[in-house]
């Protein structure tokens, strides 16, 4: 009977750990349910930051390449405008020029009219003179018929 007492005692030590065990699984259930609840919390902020991140990257790139093509345009811009400057200045000049040509053709222009005019009133002023003394010159002949 020894053993069979043995054998009973053994079996309440093993009763009394699966109880021992089955009382810390039921304290310990509460404690795992939240970590595994927590757990799916970290899950899916880790899933949404992981989003999140993905789109600041796309973003991201995005703008890169917004800023680069505008530096891009900056420079072509820039060139166009040196080459419209250039050739603004080139038209001005050639403007200058043609200006200065026409204004030297008029006043060219103006003088070749005042000397014109002046001979005009010299041939008038002479003609008058001419006129004044073929009258005198009649005036004389007909004074020197009729003292004769």
């Amino acid at each position: 009977m020894k053993t069979a007492n043995k054998k009973q005692e053994e079996l309440e030590k093993v009763r009394k750990q699966i109880d021992s065990l089955y009382v810390q699984e039921v304290q310990a259930e509460p404690q795992t349910a939240a970590m595994k609840s927590g757990l799916s919390g970290l899950n899916e902020a880790l899933a949404e930051t992981k989003y999140k991140i993905d789109e600041e990257y796309y973003t991201q790139n995005q703008y890169h390449h917004m800023l680069t093509r505008m530096k891009k345009d900056f420079i072509a811009l820039k060139l166009s405008t040196s080459s419209q400057d250039a050739a603004f200045k080139n038209k001005t000049a050639v403007l200058d020029l043609e200006q200065q040509r026409q204004r030297k053709v008029k006043e060219e222009k103006l003088q070749s009219l005042a000397i014109f005019q002046g001979l005009m009133n010299n041939i008038a002023k002479e003609q008058r003179d001419r006129q004044e003394r073929i009258q005198e010159l009649q005036k004389c002949i007909r004074n020197k018929e009729e003292s004769v």
